[in-house]
C-alpha cells in the first residue's frame, strides 16, 4: 500500500470514527465556527448537517453561555486541552448536562483548530444530584435529633457523629471519623459500653443501658441498633438527673432518720404524759377548797387537765392512723349497705333527738374491697358530721346513693341539706386535722381528717363540695 492509499485508509478510519461515536463532535475554527459535526450532535440540536456546518456554535448557544464557550475555545487555540461540565440547553434541543473536552489540532507547532468532545451525563449529574441531597437531608436529620448519635462500621471504625455526640465527647468530627473508636476512647475498653457494644454486634439484639462515661465525667443513657453495617449509638447526658436522683435518695434517707426521730418523740410525749396528767385529773377531783375565791381557779385547772388529755388522745388516735398507713393489709369485700345500716342504727338516737331523717339508696349486693373498721369510721364520721353541723331552722335530711362502673370503681354520695360551710375558703385544709369550719357547735376538727385517711389507706379518693346555708355533699372513690 502506497503512501497515497495510506492517507486514504486513515482518513476513512477518523472519518468512521468520528461520525460513529456516541459523544457529540464538532471541529472549529479560531472564530468558533463549525467546520465539522457528528450525527449525535447533529441529533442533538434536530437540525441537518448543511444547517449547522458553517455556522457558530454561538447560534445555538443561549445567550448566557456564548461568552463562556468562547472562553474555552480560546484557552484551547493556546495549545492545551481545555475540560469542563456544562449545564446547557441549545437551541431547538433538550436540556444536556456535558461533560466537554476541547482538544486542539496542533499542525508544524501551529493550532488549526479545535476538536470538541461532549459527553451526556445528564442521568449521571442526576444521580449524584439525588445522592447529594439524600445525604443532606440525612444529615440534617441525624443533627436534628436531640440525642447524640454516633455511627460505627463492623471493624468499629467512626463512620459519622452528629454535632451532639461532638459536643459529649469533646471531639471534632474532622478528627474522629475514619478511626477506630477504641483506640481513641482507650479508658473504656473494658467498660460497660465496650461490653454493651460487643454483645449488640454478637447477637445483633438492641442493648439500652446507662453507664458512667470515665472519660468525660458524665452519665450517659445507650441506646445501641446494630445492623449489616455497623452499630447506630443514640445516648444522651443524663447526670443532672443521675445527680438529682442521688440527692433525692439522701434526702429521703435523712427525712425517714429524722422522721423516725420525731415520731419516736411523739410517742414518748403522748405516752408518757398520760400517767401523770391521769394522776393530776384525780388530784382536781380529790382537792376541796373552803376558799371560794379559789374554787373557780381549782375549776380552770380541772377544765384546763381535761383539755389537754383530749389533746393527747387525738394525738394518738393521728399516730394510730398514721401507722397503719403504708402498711399492706388483707383486705375484704364489705357489704356497703350492711355498714350503712350499722352506722344509722348507732346514730339513732340522736337522729331522733333531731328529727333528721337518712335515706340510704344503695344497692344490696354493692361491695368494696378494704376494711370493714375503716369503712365503719368514714360513714359514722360523716354522719355524724350531718347531725353536729344541721341547719337549725329546717329538718336535717341525708341522702346516701351508690353505684359502681364496668371497672369496679365504687362511686357513693353523702349528701345533707346542713349549715354547709365556704368550700372555696377552706381551700386544701379541709382534710386536715384540728381544722374547723364552723364555729358552734364545739369540736376538735378530727373528723375529716380520719375520714380522708381512712379513703387513702383503701386506695380510694374523696372529694367535697359545700356552701354556707346550701348543705354539703361528699363523693366517695372506692374500688
Amino acid at each position: 500500500m502506497n503512501v497515497s492509499e495510506q492517507f486514504v485508509d486513515s482518513e476513512q478510519r477518523f472519518r468512521s470514527l468520528f461520525e460513529n461515536n456516541l459523544d457529540l463532535l464538532l471541529f472549529q475554527n479560531e472564530k468558533s465556527i463549525i467546520l465539522d459535526a457528528n450525527t449525535p450532535f447533529l441529533s442533538l440540536l434536530h437540525r441537518e448537517k448543511s444547517e449547522v456546518i458553517g455556522h457558530s456554535i454561538d447560534d445555538f448557544l443561549p445567550e448566557d453561555l456564548v461568552v463562556f464557550f468562547r472562553q474555552k475555545l480560546y484557552e484551547a487555540f493556546q495549545g492545551k486541552p481545555v475540560q469542563f461540565d456544562v449545564a446547557v440547553q441549545f437551541k431547538g434541543a433538550e436540556p444536556k448536562v456535558l461533560s466537554i473536552a476541547k482538544v486542539p489540532l496542533v499542525i508544524d507547532g501551529a493550532v488549526v483548530g479545535v476538536h470538541m468532545v461532549g459527553r451526556d451525563i445528564t442521568e449521571l449529574t442526576a444521580s449524584n444530584q439525588l445522592i447529594e441531597e439524600q445525604a443532606h437531608k440525612l444529615n440534617i436529620l441525624f443533627e436534628s435529633i436531640t440525642d447524640a448519635l454516633i455511627l460505627l462500621d463492623r471493624e468499629w471504625n467512626i463512620t459519622f457523629l452528629n454535632q451532639e455526640a461532638q459536643h459529649l465527647l469533646k471531639v471534632k468530627s474532622q478528627q474522629a471519623v475514619g478511626r477506630n473508636v477504641w483506640e481513641m476512647f482507650p479508658a473504656e475498653v473494658g467498660s460497660v459500653f465496650y461490653q454493651e457494644y460487643h454483645e449488640a454486634m454478637a447477637t445483633g439484639q438492641v442493648v439500652h443501658f446507662e453507664a458512667y462515661y470515665t472519660t468525660g465525667g458524665l452519665w450517659l443513657e445507650v441506646k445501641g441498633f446494630p445492623s449489616e453495617e455497623g452499630l447506630s449509638v443514640y445516648f444522651s447526658d443524663i447526670t443532672t438527673r443521675r445527680d438529682a436522683e442521688a440527692r433525692q435518695e439522701r434526702l429521703t434517707q435523712d427525712l425517714y432518720r429524722h422522721n423516725q426521730d420525731l415520731q419516736q418523740f411523739t410517742y414518748i410525749v403522748s405516752h408518757n404524759l398520760r400517767a401523770p396528767l391521769a394522776n393530776a385529773l384525780g388530784l382536781t377531783q380529790l382537792l376541796k377548797v373552803d376558799d371560794p375565791e379559789q374554787a373557780p381557779l381549782l375549776d380552770h385547772l380541772h377544765t384546763s387537765l381535761h383539755q389537754l388529755d383530749s389533746i393527747l388522745q387525738d394525738l394518738n388516735t393521728i399516730l394510730s392512723v398514721r401507722d397503719r398507713q403504708g402498711v399492706v393489709e388483707s383486705s375484704e369485700a364489705v357489704l356497703v349497705l350492711d355498714v350503712l345500716r350499722q352506722v344509722t342504727n348507732s346514730l339513732q338516737e340522736s337522729l331522733q333527738q333531731c328529727g333528721g331523717e337518712i335515706v340510704l339508696n344503695v344497692p344490696d349486693d354493692l361491695q368494696v374491697h378494704g376494711k370493714r373498721a375503716y369503712l365503719f369510721s368514714i360513714f359514722f364520721n360523716l354522719l355524724s358530721n350531718s347531725i353536729k353541723y344541721r341547719a337549725e331552722e329546717r329538718p336535717l335530711w341525708v341522702t346516701i346513693t351508690g353505684n359502681s362502673n364496668p371497672n369496679g370503681e365504687v362511686r357513693l354520695t353523702i349528701m345533707d341539706n346542713g349549715s354547709g360551710f365556704d368550700r372555696e375558703k377552706a381551700g386544701e385544709d379541709v382534710f386536715k386535722f384540728y381544722k374547723r369550719f364552723h364555729s358552734v357547735p364545739a369540736g376538735r376538727g378530727l373528723g375529716l381528717y380520719l375520714v380522708n385517711a381512712h379513703v387513702e389507706a383503701m386506695g380510694g379518693r374523696i372529694e367535697v363540695h359545700s356552701m354556707p346555708d346550701a348543705g354539703t355533699e361528699f363523693q366517695l372513690l372506692l374500688h
